[in-house]
């Protein structure tokens, strides 16, 4: 889902770097999560164990007595007509209640849990046992697309050079982007079609609604795309931004700003700036330094959560040239979750349903792990050794 260039795909290059990175990385998480502890009020305190987590930094925790040691590697359809003018944006499913944008203010009180020690123990460590379908994506000289299921064995689904991609919740369906144009394909298979006539973004990678019917991309300014009739819808209140997500409910979505800021705001087709205004997450990219002393940045949000309260991504800090760690970043408060894995986290996607697979690395060995929307680890296995220098892309159902 990125360019040749970008900060992400260079630390993908070298496992053994980013380790390093986000072992470096640590201490300046500390301190923004302490500065979040002290702005954040006791309701936003509860909502943090939304997975059974706490605020505690990057997931990168030593096993039970120990510190761990972390290392090693890791022919086209015609084009369709021309589009009409944007249509207010409306999502198709769900529907929108008013209820929706004020739960993005004021996030649901839950139970605390307490901090999680140590490392737990999944219920499977057979990939047999993993529901879902796994992607992954390698651009350059020779592209690739790979599924993984519970066969186990790695299926190329795409070799069509591409610059940036998103899959559907379902995993049937690949969204892709060459030389400008959007293309999209089954993943079993079949002729990719050209559902838009202008020029998308290289930069952006196309981002599938919850039901699949509509595509968010990047154009002159990101619109929604049908993908059935080619009509352009526009976001709602004029959002601006890059890098959009849908949450996999549709009520909300997550967005980055030129200044490497973290918004999120509601998708009600009514709304504007003035009435339901998007909503800053804490800490990153704070253009005031006692606020974020760091200097860390939220330039790239990867995936996120059912409702929009939990958002994967990489971190950087000090911009393009900063170390780089990935994170689960709690959007309430800008803190970053901790999981009972050991290793350092290397990339995190969610699904529509808020499941979340964590790829870590651990004394040379990259593993899966995949938690339940509830906190559970379900699985986790060694993932297979051709998938290596590959990077993570989507986690379906």
């Amino acid at each position: 889902m990125t360019t040749g260039n970008d900060p992400l795909r260079d630390a993908l290059g070298g496992l053994a770097d980013e380790v390093q990175d986000a072992d470096l990385y640590g201490p300046a998480l500390h301190r923004s999560r302490r500065i979040a502890h002290q702005r954040a009020a006791a309701g936003t305190l509860s909502a943090l164990a939304a997975l059974g987590l706490v605020c505690g930094g990057l997931w990168h925790l030593a096993p039970p007595g120990g510190h761990g040691k972390s290392g090693g590697a890791t022919t086209i359809a015609e084009p369709a007509p021309t589009a009409t003018a944007p249509e207010s944006f409306a999502p198709a499913s769900p529907a929108h209640s008013p209820s929706a944008s004020a739960s993005l203010h004021s996030p649901p009180r839950r139970q605390p849990h307490p901090a999680p020690s140590g490392t737990a123990t999944p219920r499977s460590r057979s990939l047999t046992d993993l529901p879902g379908q796994i992607f992954y994506d390698r651009q350059g000289d020779q592209p690739q697309v790979v599924r993984l299921d519970s066969a186990g064995e790695p299926e190329t689904v795409l070799t069509a050079p591409h610059t940036t991609l998103g899959i559907s919740n379902d995993g049937s369906q690949i969204a892709y982007v060459q030389d400008g144009s959007l293309l999209v394909a089954d993943t079993d298979g079949g002729k990719p079609q050209r559902p838009y006539a202008g020029k998308v973004s290289d930069e952006e990678a196309p981002v599938w609604s919850p039901d699949g019917s509509r595509l968010l991309v990047g154009a002159n300014d990101p619109v929604v795309l049908d993908v059935a009739d080619g009509t352009l819808q526009t976001l709602p209140g004029g959002l601006t931004g890059k890098h959009f997500r849908w949450s996999g409910d549709g009520s909300k979505l997550v967005y980055a700003t030129d200044s490497c800021q973290l918004k999120v705001a509601g998708t009600n087709p009514s709304a504007s700036a003035a009435t339901d205004p998007a909503v800053t997450v804490p800490v990153l990219g704070d253009p005031d330094q006692a606020a974020d002393p760091d200097g860390l940045d939220a330039c790239r949000p990867v995936s996120v959560d059912a409702t929009g309260s939990r958002v994967a991504m990489p971190f950087r800090q000090g911009g393009a040239g900063g170390k780089l760690a990935h994170a689960v970043v709690n959007t309430a408060t800008g803190c970053a979750d901790v999981l009972p894995i050991s290793g350092t986290v290397i990339g995190a996607v969610f699904d529509a349903r808020g499941d979340l697979l964590v790829r870590a690395v651990d004394q040379g060995t990259i593993k899966l792990s995949l938690f339940s929307s509830d906190g559970t680890l379900l699985v986790q296995v060694p993932e297979p050794s051709q998938l290596r220098k590959l990077e993570l892309v989507a986690y379906t159902n």
